[in-house]
């Protein structure tokens, strides 16, 4: 009877030390993540009754105590786990089929299902032997490892072996799951591969590739704050991930933010050593008025790409526009190497030799243009301003009517010459001419600017004729007096048909031109013939 009562208090004290030490090495739980992966492990199974104090301790303290220290896990009560197992009416773990875990991992709310044996394979040595279930892809995965006895070497074969394994088994259930969502996203799911990806992010907040298509879910459900916060984490956890760079390039192009979306591309720049890339960084910087960057970006393009006209030809507008023009020309020219028809690069680059006071570089290099090409129409024009410009203006009509032969249809040479006669105090023949280019194109703005200065000439001669007329009939008497002021009043009459001529063609020039120079120019010469009308 004595025997009984020791036994009995051998095995009292030795589960009062199991709970005692359960309580001592508890150790504080660390914080969950938001969402974690539930696993639940059915009731552990002896092989043989050797080990049913291993089963024993692994059940009421050991796998609890190593899940604690996870934080992207969450072990089910193990008691409600086992009673929900007893219910389903399943008498032994081992028989059970996929069918019936993942019946099971749906009572539970279980992601991992795991069914474990327990046997003894030599004295104090204990296998331990899981299959572990995912009810994501309904793979299997069978690990093995022993433990013993002593607590401290059994919790780190736990924690080096179990859990690696099962970390190895949820990352690439995880992996699955990612695959899933990127095929809803593909499908046009986009809600539940926002949910997938969500999942993904917390299971395995490491997975770069999950963060890049929550980005772009967010982007087609414009939900465009949260897209760029999810490429900015992307990025948080891989600098150079250039897909993520790439589409916030996007994202800030469609929101309009160019100043976030520069660094991003100068990042792409710099790494690709990509021209293309800088040139269009210029480009931003230009349309910001920014032309230090604008200039500093078009010559990292250069540098990697000699020959990249736009970057060359927009640098060289910028220099000219600065009044660089020294700087200006060596650009100018190579653009006008690869466009001598542009007559805007041509005219820039006449200006930038006229204003260096290098002209008969700008007249050598046109006149030798023209002996190899005599139908280069817009060699002509260049000359033809460079030789205005200088005041040279038989040079100028010398070059006109050259150019005339070759292309009679012409308009500008016919706007030069109008110009040229105009400047001249030739009013018939500027007027003549001013016509016929509108004939040749009546959209140009110039010639009816040219007509306007025409007829205000005229009317100003005109009003001049009045004021003098109505001076001298104030003065006169009887006959005389009646012939002045009949005449004033018909000079008076005329000067007032020419300006309100001189008016119309001017409001024709700006329903012509959006040109805000033009514009200007116009609406001044406006203003000041309604003030002569004024006067009458």
């Amino acid at each position: 009877m004595k025997k009984w009562i020791i036994i009995v208090l051998a095995v009292s004290l030795a589960l009062i030390s199991c709970a005692s030490n359960k309580k001592e090495m508890q150790p504080e739980q660390v914080q969950k993540a938001e969402i974690t992966t539930k696993v639940a492990i059915l009731p552990l199974k002896a092989l043989d009754s050797s080990s049913r104090y291993i089963t024993k301790i692994l059940t009421v303290r050991d796998l609890e105590l190593t899940f604690n220290k996870h934080a992207k896990y969450t072990l089910l009560d193990m008691n409600e786990t086992a009673a929900v197992f007893k219910e389903l009416g399943n008498p032994d773990v081992e028989d059970l089929e996929k069918e019936e875990l993942d019946d099971l991992a749906k009572q539970l709310g279980a992601d991992v299902v795991i069914i474990t044996t327990v046997s003894e394979t030599r004295a104090d040595i204990f296998n331990v032997s899981m299959r572990m279930y995912s009810t994501v892809s309904t793979d299997l995965k069978q690990i093995s490892f022993n433990v013993g006895k002593e607590k401290t070497a059994r919790w780190k074969v736990l924690e080096e072996q179990m859990m690696a394994e099962l970390d190895d088994f949820v990352s690439n259930e995880i992996d699955k799951l990612f695959n899933i969502a990127a095929n809803h996203f593909n499908n046009g799911n986009y809600t539940t591969a926002e949910q997938l990806l969500k999942q993904v992010i917390a299971l395995k907040p490491e997975k770069i590739d999950a963060y890049y298509f929550l980005g772009n879910t967010y982007i087609k459900l414009e939900k465009l704050d949260l897209a760029e916060e999810y490429f900015l984490k992307a990025l948080e956890l891989q600098p150079d991930h250039q897909a993520s760079i790439i589409a916030l390039i996007d994202l800030y192009d469609k929101t309009n933010q160019p100043m976030k979306r520069i660094p991003l591309m100068e990042r792409i720049a710099e790494e690709t050593q990509d021209a293309e890339t800088w040139f269009a960084i210029g480009n931003l910087y230009n349309q910001m008025d920014n032309k230090e960057k604008a200039k500093e970006s078009y010559r990292k393009a250069l540098a990697i790409d000699p020959e990249f006209s736009g970057a060359n030809v927009n640098l060289s507008i910028i220099l000219f526009d600065e009044g660089n023009y020294n700087e200006a020309i060596p650009y100018l020219e190579k653009a006008f190497e690869e466009a001598p028809d542009n007559t805007f690069i041509g005219t820039r680059l006449a200006t930038a030799y006229q204003k260096s006071g290098r002209i008969q570089e700008a007249i050598d290099k046109y006149e030798n243009l023209l002996s190899t090409d005599p139908n280069n129409i817009q060699a002509y024009l260049n000359l033809i301003s460079i030789y205005r410009n200088v005041n040279d203006n038989a040079k100028a009509i010398e070059k006109i009517n050259a150019l005339k032969k070759i292309d009679p249809n012409n308009p500008y040479a016919y706007l030069n010459l109008a110009a040229i006669y105009l400047e001249q105090g030739k009013l018939n023949e500027a007027e003549t001419n001013a016509n016929i280019t509108i004939s040749k194109d009546h959209t140009l703005y110039q010639p009816y600017v040219i007509l306007s200065a025409v007829y205000q000439s005229r009317g100003t001669e005109s009003y001049n004729k009045y004021i003098d007329l109505d001076r001298q009939a104030s003065r006169a008497v009887g006959k005389k007096a009646t012939q002045l002021k009949k005449q004033r009043d018909t000079a008076k009459n005329t000067a007032i048909n020419h300006l309100n001529k001189a008016l119309n063609y001017l409001q024709t020039a700006r329903s012509y031109t959006d040109d805000s120079e033009a514009l200007n120019d116009i609406n001044n010469r406006i203003n000041r013939i309604n003030q002569l009308l004024a006067q009458f």
